[in-house]
């Protein structure tokens, strides 16, 4: 039976190889691109916001900040339910900047996620072709629509950028190094598989797509009553569509900062919320995505094994050589990309923290709850 296992594990260790390879032939493709329309381009930019008092004002104010002309773009803040004093906030500032107008939302519709129903009132009053999305707790910076803009050219859809975290003041060190290692892996997957021209996740908070190709694909469509995905379901759609061109914005300009999770309980809700959505993915990327699973699943597997076989043993080790390898090939490259090389120490210990996580996030955002905003969930809305 251990001989079995043994084989499985090879053969998966092999599909997890070339998977690597994959992505990284994909960030070798990206390019900061330069547009000739990008002076014509107006913008829509649209923040959803629930509960969110302490980062409104700090949000808001970086994003009237843009080296760009007032007039080329406008504010939509979609104050979703909040019961704090984000609206007020949002109010206080309307004064200083006109461009900025505010949706209120009661009550979401039946069948819609909050967040995809915030989004889609802020798509629907948005004046202007480009769609920029951010969340309400980030902060953008003055280049940050140019260099989006760079992207856009006349068959441009959808351009995913850039998110880094900011350390928090008094924050464990290692734990913020980890866990921002793991976002950035994040976006390194994102930026590698677009540029393969085989997207595969996305990140809400630095997003930009024309309001056509949003319109083409019917917006969210039944991925509306799926909690999270605003981003991926979305990026998906239009990539089926194949009408579209998908862009990374690999320009660091252009990034988008916010913080990361400040417990450990707080990130693992966040990443069974990320996890949740991935059987809800396209069927080809399901398939890739789920034969990088069973490699962290044959590796655990083989862990245990090695308790009781001599081979076990050195099969697992070669696998963690081999997790641990693939994962400089993306990140060394990737980090650079980011401007995140600092990151880069912490790769071992974060391999090793990745792999627990991610077992058993994907796992319990699939088949159990998962925390957001104060709100319990499952993976579609009314499951809770």
């Amino acid at each position: 039976m251990i001989h079995v296992t043994v084989v499985c594990a090879v053969c998966i260790c092999l599909y997890y190889c070339c998977a690597i390879l994959f992505l990284r032939t994909g960030l070798s493709k990206l390019t900061k691109g330069v547009s000739s329309i990008s002076g014509n381009l107006k913008y829509s930019i649209i923040i959803a916001a629930h509960n969110e008092e302490t980062n409104i004002e700090a949000c808001l104010r970086s994003v009237f900040l843009q080296t760009l002309s007032a007039d080329r773009y406008e504010v939509i803040l979609v104050n979703d339910r909040s019961t704090d004093s984000t609206l007020e906030k949002a109010k206080a500032l309307k004064a200083v900047y006109p461009n900025l107008s505010i949706i209120t939302i009661t009550k979401t519709e039946a069948g819609f996620s909050p967040k995809k129903y915030a989004v889609i009132q802020g798509v629907a009053a948005a004046r202007n072709e480009i769609i920029v999305v951010t969340d309400a707790d980030c902060r953008v910076l003055p280049t940050w629509l140019s260099v989006i803009g760079a992207c856009f050219t006349q068959n441009t859809g959808l351009v995913q950028g850039i998110t880094t975290y900011e350390y928090i003041q008094g924050m464990s060190r290692i734990f913020f190094g980890i866990q921002a290692l793991d976002f950035l892996s994040h976006g390194i997957i994102a930026a590698a598989a677009i540029g393969k021209n085989f997207p595969i996740n996305s990140n809400a908070n630095n997003l930009a797509f024309r309001k056509k190709a949003y319109d083409d694909v019917g917006g969210y469509g039944a991925a509306g009553s799926v909690v999270s995905g605003d981003d991926d379901l979305l990026l998906q759609r239009l990539w089926k569509n194949k009408t579209w061109k998908i862009c990374y914005m690999s320009n660091s300009d252009g990034s988008v900062i916010t913080y990361p999770a400040r417990t450990l309980r707080d990130m693992f809700e966040q990443r069974k919320r990320w996890g949740s959505k991935t059987v809800h993915y396209n069927t080809k990327q399901v398939l890739f995505l789920g034969g990088i699973f069973l490699f962290y699943i044959a590796l655990l597997c083989m862990c245990v094994a090695a308790c009781f076989s001599k081979t076990a043993l050195i099969v697992a080790a070669l696998m963690w050589l081999v997790k641990i390898s693939g994962e400089y090939i993306l990140l060394i490259p990737g980090a650079k990309l980011f401007n995140k090389k600092e990151l880069l120490s912490y790769t071992i210990p974060g391999s090793f923290f990745q792999l627990f996580m991610v077992l058993a996030a994907v796992i319990m955002g699939v088949f159990g709850k998962f925390g957001w905003k104060d709100q319990t969930f499952r993976r579609t809305v009314g499951h809770a």
